[in-house]
């Protein structure tokens, strides 16, 4: 026992127990689709296994270059089961990058390390294993600014939130490049496996046409795998390439773990067939509209979204004479890009007295038109 803690001693002053603990993280690994071009929506899906699941593990699953570079994805945090989206700084923003919406449970805060920026958690949300995430990140220019936003369904119960909305101070900051989805283990915990799938990637091109993901390469980080780096002790324990279950195919890769071997070389590229034009995902339905004149010079609209259908990006609000059923030229109309509004207010004083009809439709975050939804309105 005594000599046991005298080589522990020793270990702490000469400074080679840092470096050995240095060697024991999970290998890092990356999935880098076929997408090698610009665009303004981006999609996958993520599961992890429970077998998979390990502490203090990074599932990112969104990740893209440009003006606005920036990654999400979900982690196995201490704290709780958590959504991350971070936006990294660039030379040319003109001012720091901010956030203009938080979804209930979202906590906003600047990062540094690998580069500064800024990021969102979500630990109230959190995320279930064996369950299937569909993740979706668009960005949309705003004057001379561009807004990224962030969105979770979960696969059990349909349920879409939006987790929060970023503002980028730079035009035109689009995704651009491959998009990357990765796992890693940041506090060296290699001996646990940890594991990620992946499916039904798509991105939307600047000109509205769809791509669905057909390929990646899987990599690990070779440069980890040295003697003294910091995967050294889990040099060969990674595995990725592309499955099935009754789900169907997906990609997956495999981090950390005694039994981990690989099946694919480093690097590889791996392919699923796609047939699919455009995403197969409901679209945006609203559930719910009313009205409330407030005086004589303000007509409120309120409006609810079912959450099991696409999130809202879009509104338009019309309101018609009820003269004839001809007459259809709007009196009054509204549109605005702000995927988090549930209400519109608009100004009636100069309209005449009488009955009108009062028009909503919403635009998800795919581009997909609602229906018309409308009421019947009196102004006094």
């Amino acid at each position: 026992m005594k000599s046991r803690f005298l080589m522990m001693a020793c270990l702490i002053l000469t400074g080679t127990l840092p470096q050995a603990i240095a060697q024991t993280s999970a290998p890092s690994s990356h999935f880098v689709f076929d997408d090698h071009f610009d665009g303004d929506i981006i999609i996958n899906e993520v599961r992890v296994p429970k077998s998979g699941e390990a502490l203090y593990t990074y599932y990112e699953v969104l990740g893209w270059r440009g003006l606005g570079g920036g990654y999400a994805g979900i982690q196995a945090h201490p704290k709780a089961h958590n959504f991350i989206f971070s936006i990294w700084d660039h030379k040319e923003h003109s001012a720091p990058i901010r956030a203009v919406y938080r979804g209930p449970g979202t906590l906003t805060e600047p990062f540094g390390g690998e580069g500064t920026g800024l990021k969102s958690l979500n630990f109230e949300l959190g995320w279930k294993t064996d369950t299937w995430y569909r993740l979706v990140a668009r960005n949309w220019p705003v004057e001379d600014h561009t807004y990224y936003g962030f969105w979770a369904q979960a696969g059990d119960t349909k349920v879409w939130t939006h987790l929060v909305t970023m503002d980028v101070a730079a035009a035109k900051a689009v995704f651009q490049g491959g998009t990357d989805a990765f796992i890693e283990d940041w506090l060296n915990t290699g001996i646990q496996p940890r594991t990620t799938n992946l499916r039904n990637g798509w991105k939307r091109k600047v000109d509205g046409e769809w791509y669905p993901f057909t390929s990646g390469r899987y990599s690990v980080n070779s440069w980890d795998l040295l003697p003294g780096k910091r995967s050294y002790d889990f040099r060969t324990n990674w595995d990725g390439g592309v499955n099935q279950d009754q789900s169907g195919s997906f990609y997956y890769m495999i981090s950390g773990g005694a039994e981990t071997k690989p099946t694919s070389k480093n690097p590889s590229v791996h392919s699923i067939a796609r047939t699919e034009k455009v995403p197969s995902i409901p679209k945006v339905v609203i559930s719910n509209l009313s009205t409330k004149t407030i005086g004589k010079r303000q007509l409120s609209v309120q409006w609810e979204i079912d959450t099991k259908t696409t999130p809202q990006f879009s509104y338009a609000v019309k309101l018609f004479p009820v003269v004839s059923e001809t007459s259809k030229e709007a009196n009054l109309k509204q549109t605005e890009r702000i995927p988090h509004a549930r209400s519109a207010t608009l100004n009636i004083s100069e309209l005449k007295a009488g009955e009108y009809e009062l028009q909503l439709q919403c635009t998800d975050i795919l581009g997909q038109r609602s229906e018309l939804k409308s009421t019947r309105v009196t102004i006094p």
